[in-house]
């Protein structure tokens, strides 16, 4: 037995006897911040003792105005688990003008700020995901690929089912049956469980800037049990609502017709259109105008989601990304024939897009999604339809055309967005693509070339990305799905109405390739599939990936606030101490080059924040 668990051993015979401090349940009480995730039977985690948030007596933050906080409570509990246990933070003080942050409760993410808290969900990986899609090799594998990792994070108002007050169940015992004996694996001695905090700090600059004062409190059985103190330094200066680089996700209409059945079409749409918002995200691609021929009636409709009218106090919206509209637009997806499959229809139809985006929405970064993921046996195809675009006499001619592959020479000429699961191979390349006007992006998650999307990835992995779109200059970061709650028609789960909180398989095809978590960032609120699921509530729950995919972007945005005070050049060498390599860089076969521990993009943040205060 090691020091560290003769220390434990020690404090859960004190916590279940004469400790008057600490509930007969809870062994021990840290924080953490948000790029790292902590399994619930990791109780030996390296970051328990200090970390960039976390000292082992005080929570510290620090941040801009309109920047969100995401940070973790992890509460240590011995094999009995816990009844009614949950957490409040109290609403930060200025103390020195007492000015209070943090809002009321009654605005979410309103001028004031916010308080979001959550309880981690736990999903079990017994079988991991395998190479060769979402890493190259065995070398590129992320760090721990089984156990119960956590990732959906339960808003605290789903009252008995998952949020709070929240029982954790005793740990259980193992029974392996064999043949000639019977072995018993007795119960984990302590387990974890991890709440999420989102500080959303003030957009209002009437609040003064400093040090705020807070504190944290472990309620069980309604009796406070722990209390950690927070320290948050507000620094006078001020995250951009705009995004200076995208994340684009696709999210299915089956995810809004079929779950939350008591709302309206466009209801759904714009709860799931805030909650990435929110996240800094664009979600695009799963909705009626991207899926139907060009109806302009539609497209006004749409409109206040590109001219950003749609997120605005006065449409109901609150938090960042105010006023600020969504930058992509696809037209169809994943290879719709939206423009018919005619050289007369493309042509038309084509048209129409065109002049309505030139008139209404001139900055919409749009594009013809022609088709998915093509072999050498489409490029007749491709090409004959970019050159129907190409000829036309129109205004149609001036259409985007994208495709899910990476740069091929054959192609260059036909196709003007490339995107690669593979991310940029050939840099060269991709520079005289974006002179002549093209571009390349990259999709899904790749280690080692850029961070992965399945559950088992490294919390940073959906952060890295962030810093890899800076540091190369690439404009987009593609996503396939956020809510493939309902399987795609591939695979022998086909069309199936998944259990997204309990089986960590999200994605299989006849091939037999897998992805745990791959497709799934936003969990339901609703589940009318399966009963014991349903959390009860109108609402896409979030996830731990999903806020790294937010820190990523705020990340960006600190990023290019430095570069306008430092040069880009030197933004660049800070990015190196974390990504020495990535992309073109490496190879499938090459371990993973940037670092994979939330504190060392944190220690280069603190660099950053340095250089804005």
């Amino acid at each position: 037995m090691n020091t560290l668990t003769s220390f434990k051993s020690i404090l859960l015979i004190m916590a279940l006897s004469l400790s008057p401090i600490l509930s007969a349940q809870i062994v021990n009480v840290w924080a953490v911040g948000d790029g790292e995730k902590v399994f619930r039977y990791n109780t030996d985690h390296f970051a328990e003792k200090n970390n960039s948030i976390w000292d082992g007596e005080k929570v510290k933050l620090r941040g801009l105005y309109n920047e969100v906080l995401g940070f973790q409570v992890i509460v240590e509990l011995d094999s009995l688990g816990a009844n009614s246990l949950e957490i409040s933070m109290s609403p930060p003080v200025n103390t020195v003008s007492g000015d209070i942050i943090g809002g009321d409760g009654n605005i979410a993410y309103g001028p004031q700020g916010s308080i979001d808290l959550f309880s981690q969900h736990y999903l079990n990986v017994t079988k991991p995901t395998k190479p060769a899609w979402y890493f190259g090799s065995e070398n590129s594998a992320p760090e721990n690929m089984v156990g119960w990792i956590p990732d959906a994070l339960i808003p605290s108002d789903a009252l008995g089912k998952g949020g709070f007050p929240l029982t954790v169940p005793k740990t259980r015992k193992i029974t392996i049956r064999m043949q000639h004996r019977l072995e018993v694996i007795e119960r984990q001695e302590t387990q974890n469980q991890g709440f999420w905090i989102d500080l959303y700090l003030p957009r209002d600059k009437d609040f003064a800037p400093g040090m705020y004062a807070s504190e944290i409190t472990v309620w069980v059985n309604g009796e406070a049990s722990s209390k950690l103190p927070v320290e948050i330094e507000l620094i006078d200066a001020y995250l951009p609502d705009e995004n200076h680089s995208n994340v684009w996700l696709f999210t299915s209409k089956n995810s809004m017709v079929n779950y939350f059945r008591d709302l309206e079409y466009d209801e759904v749409t714009e709860m799931m259109k805030f909650e990435a918002h929110r996240h800094r995200v664009d979600l695009v691609g799963g909705f009626n105008v991207h899926t139907s021929i060009f109806d302009i009636n539609e497209m006004n409709k749409y409109k206040p989601y590109l001219d950003g009218s749609a997120f605005t106090a006065e449409n109901g919206y609150q938090g960042p990304g105010q006023g600020v509209g969504e930058k992509l637009f696809a037209v169809g997806m994943y290879g719709n024939k939206v423009l018919g499959r005619t050289k007369d229809s493309i042509q038309s139809e084509s048209n129409k897009w065109v002049a309505w985006f030139e008139e209404h929405s001139p900055e919409t970064r749009y594009f013809w999604y022609m088709i998915d993921e093509p072999g050498e046996v489409q490029y007749p195809y491709i090409k004959q339809n970019s050159g129907w675009v190409k000829s036309n006499p129109g205004p149609g001619k001036r259409l985007p055309i994208f495709t899910t592959t990476a740069y091929k020479e054959e192609l260059k000429d036909v196709i003007d967005i490339f995107n690669g699961y593979r991310g940029i191979r050939d840099y060269e390349q991709f520079k005289l693509l974006k002179e002549r006007g093209g571009d390349h992006w990259f999709y899904n998650g790749n280690r080692p070339f850029y961070g992965s999307v399945i559950l088992e990835a490294e919390a940073v992995d959906f952060r890295v990305n962030g810093w890899i779109k800076h540091l190369f200059g690439i404009n987009t970061w593609f996503i396939w799905h956020g809510s493939h709650w309902q399987h795609n028609f591939q695979g022998p789960k086909g069309n199936l109405q998944q259990r997204v909180f309990n089986e960590p398989l999200t994605f299989i095809n006849w091939g037999f390739n897998y992805g745990n978590g791959d497709g799934v960032v936003f969990y339901p609120g609703r589940m009318p599939y399966h009963k014991e699921e349903d959390r009860g509530l109108n609402q896409v729950l979030p996830s731990i990936r999903l806020k790294n995919i937010r820190r990523g972007q705020q990340d960006h945005e600190l990023l290019w606030l430095a570069e306008q005070k430092i040069g880009k050049t030197k933004v660049s060498e800070l990015i190196r101490k974390v990504v020495p390599k990535a992309m073109h860089e490496v190879d499938k076969d090459d371990p993973v080059a940037w670092s994979q521990r939330g504190d060392d993009y944190d220690e280069i943040r603190n660099e950053i924040l340095n250089l804005l205060k």
